[in-house]
């Protein structure tokens, strides 16, 4: 694996993003459904279909919760640029995405980002970077919804002071609960297929790394192609 990393976790964690703002249209909402697999099976399945198309018009879609997750799809490259914050960008990993959804999402518009430092965790051969996201529609101000990102930087852990792991984080104890996962039976069990080239199709939706498309990228982030 190529790069040196050095990380400066004061600087990490004290750091202010730039507002940012995303603005799109109900093609990008429909493109998005496309790339995570709505209609794959059935092209006509009213379930899926109503992602895509309307027979209103194309602007009474309805836009899937996850489709928030677009809206810091910049947030990669302001990661790559943060001061204190120095590591090879083709080790970077999404490792998490959560999200609180306060209405539904409009089929169209612009999104006000503000995005902060959440956490930031020294895993020895790796560090855990944690960023909150609250997005609102840009016109109203009224909220959308809250994201908590998580992005596993590989070959950059090490940065530790002490002999105790680095970890902070800015919620209490407590504030944060886990969900725990039961040990009975599922009650439904739902298998789902991914097309080979569907990571190409979603990643014009914005998701542009080049893990997913490039496979000398790949090959130095140590995955194997089969």
């Amino acid at each position: 694996m190529a790069g040196t990393a050095e990380i400066d976790p004061q600087l990490v964690i004290s750091y202010k993003f730039p507002e940012s703002t995303y603005s799109y249209t109900e093609r990008d909402a429909a493109l998005y459904a496309l790339g995570v697999g709505a209609c794959s099976r059935d092209p006509v399945d009213d379930n899926e279909l109503k992602y895509v198309y309307h027979q209103d018009g194309q602007q009474s879609i309805e836009v899937l919760p996850t489709f928030a997750s677009l809206f810091s799809a910049g947030l990669q490259s302001q990661i790559i640029e943060m001061p204190g914050l120095v590591f090879d960008p083709r080790l970077l990993l999404h490792g998490q995405q959560y999200i609180e959804i306060y209405k539904p999402l409009p089929s169209n518009g612009c999104i006000l980002n503000k995005a902060t430092v959440s956490g930031l965790h020294d895993k020895g051969k790796s560090t855990v970077l944690e960023v909150e996201i609250l997005s609102y529609e840009k016109e109203s101000g009224v909220q959308l919804c809250m994201q908590r990102a998580a992005v596993y930087l590989r070959g950059a852990g090490g940065f530790s002071q002490s002999p105790q792991p680095y970890s902070y984080t800015k919620y209490p104890s407590g504030q944060i609960s886990t969900y725990k996962i039961p040990k009975s039976q599922p009650f439904v069990v739902f298998e789902e297929c991914t097309h080979p080239s569907q990571a190409l199709l979603y990643r014009l939706s914005g998701d542009y790394n080049p893990l997913h498309s490039d496979p000398r990228v790949a090959e130095i982030a140590g995955y194997l192609l089969n």
